[in-house]
């Protein structure tokens, strides 16, 4: 049963989808920090762990949209291929 289920594309479209959703919700909208390290209760000052933060964000919040797009295609391929 677990064997079928894991070997059929619309078992992979939906668990990307949900993945992919997660992260563009959890990363990519809207920004938690500022992708350029600028702190803003002190004006003057640039945080080096805020731009690894910011960067971090921005990679997972494209792989999170990645994700969705790969849901979208294995979807679009269910349907062709049942006619």
């Amino acid at each position: 049963m677990i064997i079928n289920l894991v070997t059929r594309i619309e078992f992979w479209s939906a668990t990307l989808g949900l993945l992919g959703t997660v992260l563009l919700f959890l990363f990519g909208l809207p920004p938690k920090v500022d992708p350029e390290g600028h702190i803003n209760i002190i004006c003057a000052q640039v945080d080096e762990e805020e731009i690894k933060k910011g960067k971090m964000y921005k990679k997972l919040g494209h792989f999170g949209m990645f994700l969705l797009i790969l849901s979208f295609v294995f979807q679009i391929i269910a349907i062709l291929s049942y006619g």
